[in-house]
């Protein structure tokens, strides 16, 4: 799913106010996270990434800090997991 631009403007907003209070036990930074959600709707551009980390959180039954070690690692490769291959 691709964004429209008028939906890229809020986007990285909701993705990081999901991350600081939906996702618990996420280790929230306002620097580090604003990097990263970049980052990721810069790597992932054809996938939801808001609602891949909606479906990363209750995969894990709503306790994914107690289930892994590093979050943002573990939602990078949820992403990648989901991301369309690109076939050569």
């Amino acid at each position: 799913m691709s964004y429209s631009t008028q939906s890229l403007s809020h986007l990285p907003a909701s993705i990081l106010f999901y991350l600081r209070d939906r996702l618990p036990g996420y280790p929230y930074d306002d620097s580090t996270d604003a990097d990263f959600v970049g980052e990721l709707l810069e790597d992932f551009p054809d996938t939801n990434v808001l609602e891949e980390i909606k479906a990363f959180r209750w995969y894990h039954d709503n306790e994914p800090a107690s289930r892994v070690a590093n979050l943002r690692i573990a939602i990078r490769r949820w992403l990648a997991n989901c991301h369309p291959r690109q076939r050569l």
